[in-house]
């Protein structure tokens, strides 16, 4: 291969960024996982081959990381920067999608990164780093004040700007209001066989491009993890020695292929022209972002179109949503992105407070928004680093607003962006979330002192990959559980089907409300635990999901409140009956959140019935012995159901992060608990995963005409 691209004069670059990033809220045992198999052998490789040129970056949150834990790894990068053989790309400090965070606080995380890799590496940087390759066409207008001039997309951009294979490499510049930015494109091809293939693949391909378009540059920009933290890759690359044949492999092609920075080879070409990409991420993510269903039918076609060879040629046309759909697709994802802009007007609107400006910042960390291949969403611990930061933001304002003292506050405002409007009640023990248009439910139940959002539970869905288990049940197809690797390479994540435990099907159960606290069910006198936790008990009412009306809310001294009222009906058998519910929500004095509810009925032959109001909430773990419930000397766990009966009181103890809540009804109540379990993806297989529990606590309603008053109070310990 050498001989004949040689002749064609010049070179062909490959260009190569990898890109090292752990969430903020991550694992201690993971960041050091990740550095010990994947990010020093990777630096250390480099090192050992000056001739190798490249681009790194590195997010913040693993920047901050290292310089506590690794200042020999940081050294190391630092000496491969000043010998040129390293080139470090900024981008957002704490990893956010910049085109889905106020453009003041996009600058703020470009400002902070470009700082710290002057600070650190002593290289002042000209490109960034694009967290996920989430492209919005105003992002060069919106990011031109950060001085930053190329970063890098995905090829998936350009076929969907209607460019062919041929624009694949070199770099095209587009704008936005005369903002200019260079982009590269980064090769599915090459993302694909690096480091998944053998080298000769990889370099075959680069031969081939040479000989097709000359002395330009083939780009490759992908997760640093790959080299040792997916699966099976730690073996194949270090321990059977990919990374240095791949190095070794280059060099022996030299005559022909360099590899380059992206500032060098932007100093050294022209632009190959220029492009407008509209909206757009890699192809997975835009067929992870559809709702499930067409998702799945989407991978369908894609499969159907590689199978006959028409894919390639029909990609330009082809493609899924955009990331903005997991905003709908996840209701949890869309409430943490709204608190987070909230927060953000407070911050701005606070002036100068850093403490607050970086707790915001590191709420805006990406991956605990959205799900696709890795856990994200679905990881319990990433989505609670969100509210524990942006708690922390707003608790650091309302002290400087309030003092040290007691005060409450209730706003009303469309927090969510979905036409209606929410009550905000805020104290300086809690805050709480109402949702008088969803049920008068409480999405959010913040312990601030704990920096916790205790209603944090994520609801049970379907998902496309869901598919592929009910299949394997269905075919009985053993080998359809485990991982077929090629001889000459290591299946990529993308082509693995994994199940981490038997009978997961058993655990595809599908809410048909979202969880949040405080969701008012009206029961037949045989519904059951089982049946419940299912859900196909059969709702009598529509109380889950109806539309309160807001009656008055407010705030005087420390207590916060709001009332609310929805005419509705008993579904039962000869009804439907009418039904009226009074609600409201007392915040204050002290850690307290009172519920009340006043039950009418005005059908003598309205039948008996239960009222459970359940609350959804999680501790991030069913097995830790410290988390569970407590009645007296009872105690109960959190990973398996229960029903007790009478309950006066009842304890909820994290005794592990020393906190815990009592739960008082008005009158003896019978209680129900279940665990919420979902069956998620991972980057190791199909998952079980907890999410919360569900605590409900019913009492009996007797039938005919009248007026029942109940009432369940919280109090933080």
């Amino acid at each position: 291969m050498s001989d004949a691209p040689a002749a064609l004069g010049g070179k062909m670059n490959l260009l190569m960024v990898l890109h090292a990033h752990q969430p903020v809220g991550n694992f201690p045992w993971v960041l050091a996982k990740a550095v010990a198999e994947c990010y020093q052998p990777v630096v250390q490789a480099l090192a050992a081959y000056p001739e190798i040129r490249c681009g790194l970056h590195f997010s913040g949150p693993l920047l901050q990381y290292m310089l506590a834990n690794h200042q020999e790894l940081i050294q190391t990068i630092s000496a491969l920067v000043a010998r040129g053989q390293v080139e470090m790309l900024s981008g957002g400090f704490y990893e956010p999608l910049l085109a889905s965070i106020p453009a003041r606080d996009a600058l703020d995380q470009m400002a902070m990164m470009n700082q710290a890799t002057r600070q650190i590496f002593g290289q002042k940087p000209r490109g960034f780093w694009l967290a996920e390759r989430i492209w919005e066409p105003a992002l060069p207008a919106k990011l031109a004040p950060a001085g930053l001039h190329y970063t890098l997309v995905d090829d998936t951009h350009f076929y969907y700007a209607g460019l062919d294979e041929a624009a694949m490499y070199g770099y095209h510049l587009t704008e936005r209001e005369g903002h200019t930015l260079a982009l590269f494109p980064t090769n599915k091809q090459l993302r694909y066989t690096i480091p998944f293939q053998e080298p000769a693949r990889t370099v075959d391909f680069l031969g081939r491009a040479y000989a097709a378009h000359g002395a330009t540059c083939a780009t490759y920009g992908d997760d640093m993890e790959k080299f040792g933290l997916w699966p099976e890759t730690w073996e194949w690359v270090f321990g059977k020695g990919w990374l240095v044949k791949f190095f070794e492999k280059i060099l022996e092609a030299s005559d022909w292929l360099a590899t380059t920075t992206p500032s060098d080879f932007l100093d050294s070409h022209q632009a190959a022209g220029r492009v407008y990409p509209p909206t757009a991420s890699y192809e997975e993510m835009l067929t992870w972002a559809l709702p499930a269903e067409a998702s799945a039918e989407l991978e369908s076609i894609i499969h159907e179109l590689e199978e006959e060879g028409r894919f390639e040629k029909m990609r330009r046309f082809l493609r899924g949503g955009q990331w903005d759909n997991f905003l709908i697709k996840y209701r949890e994802s869309n409430l943490m992105h709204k608190r987070m802009l909230w927060v953000s007007d407070k911050v701005a609107a606070a002036g100068e407070k850093d403490q607050a400006r970086d707790h915001l910042m590191q709420a805006q960390c990406n991956c605990a928004y959205w799900h696709g291949l890795f856990g994200g969403l679905y990881l319990g611990h990433l989505r609670q680093a969100v509210h524990e930061h942006l708690i922390a933001a707003e608790d650091i304002l309302d002290r400087a607003a309030h003092g040290e003292g007691p005060w409450a506050e209730c706003a009303v405002a469309d927090l969510d962006r979905d036409s209606n409007d929410e009550v905000v009640l805020s104290g300086p023990a809690l805050d709480a979330v109402v949702h008088p248009a969803y049920g008068g439910s409480v999405s959010v139940l913040d312990l601030r002192k704990r920096r916790f959002n205790l209603a944090d539970t994520l609801s049970r869905r379907f998902e496309a990959y869901h598919e592929k288990l009910t299949q394997a049940v269905r075919e009985q197809a053993s080998e359809a559980q485990t991982c077929h690797t090629q001889d000459e390479g290591v299946a990529s994540i993308h082509d693995r089907v994994v199940f981490k435990e038997a009978h997961l099907e058993n655990y595809l159960v599908y809410d048909w409300y979202d969880r949040a606290c405080f969701q008012d069910h009206l029961l037949a006198p045989r519904a059951n635990l089982d049946n419940f936790s299912r859900p196909d008990y059969g709702e009598w009412g529509d109380l889950v999901t109806g539309r309160y009306e807001l009656l008055d809310s407010g705030a005087h001294g420390e207590e916060a409140w709001c009332r609310l009222e929805r005419a509705s009906h008993l579904f039962a058998p000869g009804g439907p009956y009418p039904l009226g519910m009074a609600k409201g929500f007392d915040l204050g004095p002290g850690p307290r959140l009172a519920a009340s509810y006043k039950v009418r009925t005005s059908d003598q032959a309205t039948p008996a019935f239960r009222l459970a109001v359940e609350l959804n909430f999680t501790l991030l773990s069913a097995s830790d012995p410290g988390k569970r419930l407590e009645r007296g000397d009872e105690r109960h766990s959190l990973d398996r159901s229960w029903e007790l009966p009478e309950v006066e009181e009842i304890t909820l103890v994290n005794a592990t992060d020393r906190f815990s809540l009592r739960f008082t009804p008005s009158q003896a109540a019978t209680v129900w608990h279940f665990p919420v379990e979902t069956v998620s993806n991972s980057e190791s297989g199909l998952e079980r995963t907890y999410q919360g529990s569900s605590l409900s606590f019913i009492w009996e309603v007797p039938g005919g005409a009248g007026e029942w008053e109940f009432g369940l109070a919280l109090e933080l310990q």
